[in-house]
């Protein structure tokens, strides 16, 4: 049996949202069956690191494609090809791109979220445009669709019209290998301890701006103590404005920049936060939320409904903060509140990535055998 996956999402030491979730699901795939041949399809000149396994195959099919023609020609021409070459049993597109399969080759693709439908003003124009157009197309086309949560669901057939019954919610997992007796405190954070954490790309739909002006004021009156930690890459999206107030507020001596970090630097951090803050504007899931459940990590986060379907449906909620994300008041307000707290949410619900890939591969060799 052949099964085609894009995996353009992975990059070295770049493992951030539809990177994570495909490496964590096509490296347990091709593990547990042997019998089958995984074929990763890259953009770009690929590392070893990412085929794990005997029966894993990469293919690069460049040009690199990060920009919209570029994307246009990577999966309408060259996947597209590619799939015509070889005839594999079925194609999957983690990264909610697909491009077109023969007749013969079953096609899925995961949706993690509609943002652009929502907020085209947080990608360039071209960017909303392209997605506005193909995504769905590439819905159309494929045999069955995997959302992450039962909100990007619901969200597919209001929006696109698309039936219920194609669309399957698999939601995301944990790696139950974490551990807090095997932490060893990294040695940046008494630099800054005690400290708010916000883990993630800072853009517009993390909603990076109100929380750093509801930081701002609530520290300066005194409200809050904790100083305000990102660790994530500076992202796309932002007015001059914004981004200038941003950089600026970067050089303050309570709030720090750390860029991208490591993961065994990220559970660290989530170890020895105060909480970790998630404002977050739209979410197809909010992975993070579950990884600071792993260690206690006190939680701010938005009132929306995914925020609350991820907490409800994984942990006990204990030490949890719901928040307005769109008023710099009630942000502030639940700062003070969290800074308070002293234990955050654990997990309740045994659900791991190995449980993912087994319930995926279900939807794959389901759609294989029609």
């Amino acid at each position: 049996m052949q099964v085609a996956i894009n995996a353009r999402f992975l990059l070295p030491n770049r493992l951030e949202g539809i990177g994570r979730y495909t490496y964590e699901i096509v490296q347990r795939m091709a593990l547990n069956h042997p019998e089958v041949t995984f074929h990763l399809l890259f953009d770009r000149p690929f590392s070893n690191e990412f085929l794990i396994a005997p029966n894993m195959i990469g293919h690069s099919l460049g040009p690199s494609a990060r920009h919209p023609w570029l994307w246009y020609y990577h999966y309408e021409v060259r996947v597209k090809r590619w799939l015509k070459q070889h005839q594999v049993n079925l194609y999957w597109g983690p990264d909610a791109f697909l491009a077109e399969s023969p007749s013969k080759t079953k096609s899925v693709v995961t949706i993690h979220d509609l943002a652009w439908e929502h907020y085209p003003e947080w990608n360039a124009a071209r960017v909303s445009r392209f997605y506005s157009k193909w995504v769905p197309k590439y819905c159309n086309r494929a045999d069955h669709i995997i959302s992450i949560s039962d909100f990007t669901r619901h969200d597919l057939v209001s929006s696109y019209g698309l039936p219920s019954n194609k669309i399957t919610t698999i939601m995301h997992g944990y790696d139950e290998k974490k551990s807090v007796d095997k932490l060893v405190e990294w040695q940046r954070i008494p630099l800054f301890d005690p400290y708010f954490l916000v883990l993630g790309s800072i853009n517009p739909r993390k909603n990076s701006y109100n929380l750093i002006k509801a930081f701002i004021e609530y520290k300066n009156e005194g409200k809050i103590t904790s100083d305000l930690v990102f660790a994530g890459v500076l992202g796309k999206g932002w007015s001059r404005r914004e981004r200038s107030f941003i950089t600026a507020c970067f050089r303050r001596s309570d709030i720090h920049y750390l860029g991208r970090v490591s993961e065994s630097e990220k559970e660290a951090l989530l170890f020895n936060a105060n909480a970790l803050v998630y404002p977050s504007l739209f979410e197809g899931f909010g992975l993070v939320l579950l990884e600071a459940a792993q260690f206690n990590c006190p939680v701010l986060t938005s009132e929306s409904s995914v925020c609350q379907e991820v907490l409800t449906g994984y942990t006990n909620q204990e030490g949890v903060i719901y928040i307005d994300p769109y008023s710099p008041e009630s942000i502030g307000q639940g700062l003070t509140e969290v800074e308070s707290i002293q234990k955050g949410p654990s997990l309740e619900r045994n659900r791991t990535w190995d449980k993912v890939a087994r319930e995926l591969w279900e939807v794959l060799i389901g759609k294989i055998n029609e």
